[in-house]
């Protein structure tokens, strides 16, 4: 039995900035790095790895700010497989 979908993102605090999934140059000139993996429908955290320098505020905000990514991440990743379950079959 399938209980959820994980899903995964991962945050970049540059100095006072957060954000979302990063790019390779927003990477470079990080001061952390927060990588959160849930399962959305459950609240539940599978994973966390914390990197660098976070102010306890920072860290906070980036905690929520993943887990709200995570719940609309997957509801995404829901609507594609029920799209290709229901789609012609060969």
């Amino acid at each position: 039995m399938m209980y959820d979908l994980v899903a995964g993102v991962s945050v970049s605090c540059l100095g006072k900035n957060l954000v979302i999934d990063p790019m390779l140059e927003e990477e470079s000139c990080q001061d952390g790095s927060l990588m959160l993996t849930c399962l959305p429908s459950r609240y539940e955290v599978t994973q966390l790895t914390v990197t660098g320098e976070w102010s306890t505020a920072n860290l906070n905000e980036a905690m929520q700010l993943s887990l709200d990514a995570c719940s609309k991440l997957a509801e995404i990743m829901r609507s594609c497989l029920k799209e290709a379950a229901s789609g012609p079959q060969d």
